[in-house]
């Protein structure tokens, strides 16, 4: 019942929430928003992240084989998933060639508020922005806005090969060991501030590797999206995600985040 009345709830706060940021250069006519799922994930998709989308976004959502049959973060098959990711992003930065802009997302995060213009602020001439690991000052592939370039496009394909190769565990590693070969100035980067773009961990209290359901959770009034990631199983993100939702709506009937 609690999922079903979060399920309403995004529906309808999909249609009113009128914006309040501060206004970003929008240089093209709309903006792509990509991400998969696999079966185990598609009611975490159809009901989660799709109603919370609060932007005007082209979605491209595709859906791949189970190869992973427990959907556990580096269980067996985890990489054949990531692999599917890697590919589908390198197709996404040619069909947004020359310095186009598009969204990525995984589908274990749901938007709090409208994000394209704070997202499009943060990127400003660079060519990706990503969401931070945390506690560790590390990246976290589950949002990024990036541009459809050669240097992109670099960064992808390398990152695959090395997750190909299983040099890395994931995409995430595959792609900051890319970014550590780069040589200084050569792609242009940067990370969104955790406390807008909060990944499991930062919300968790005191932190923690992984979210249980008596875990205490804090959030931060700046929160626009949230990740439910260092969390292991479906059950456990649908109730990590309900929960924020719950803190977020209480903090708003306090005044504590602005309606």
């Amino acid at each position: 019942m609690k999922y079903y009345i979060l399920y309403v709830f995004l529906t309808i706060s999909r249609l009113t929430y009128t914006m309040d940021t501060e206004k970003a250069n929008l240089s093209q006519p709309h903006y792509k928003l990509y991400c998969l799922y696999t079966p185990n994930f598609r009611t975490l998709y159809e009901q989660y992240f799709l109603p919370s989308i609060k932007d005007d976004f082209e979605i491209i959502a595709r859906e791949y084989p189970q190869d992973c049959s427990s959907g556990i973060y580096r269980s067996e098959g985890w990489e054949k998933t990531m692999l599917y990711k890697l590919e589908m992003l390198r197709e996404a930065i040619i069909e947004n060639w020359n310095n186009q802009i598009f969204f990525y997302s995984d589908i274990d995060i749901i938007f709090l508020k409208p994000i394209l213009e704070i997202a499009l602020n943060h990127l400003g001439d660079s060519d990706f922005v990503i969401q931070q690991g945390w506690p560790r000052r590390l990246l976290c592939a589950g949002f990024f806005v990036m541009r459809g370039n050669e240097k992109t496009l670099r960064l992808i394909t390398k990152a695959h090969h090395l997750l190909m190769k299983k040099f890395c565990l994931d995409d995430q590693v595959a792609l900051q060991e890319t970014l550590r070969g780069f040589k200084k100035g050569e792609i242009a980067w940067k990370f969104f501030p955790s406390e807008q773009f909060p990944n499991g961990s930062r919300v968790l209290k005191p932190t923690s590797e992984y979210y249980l359901p008596d875990s205490e959770i804090v959030l931060e009034d700046s929160i626009i999206l949230f990740h439910a990631n260092c969390c292991l199983g479906v059950e456990n993100k649908y109730h990590f995600l309900t929960r924020v939702q719950e803190e977020y709506l209480k903090m708003q009937s306090l005044g504590t985040i602005e309606k």
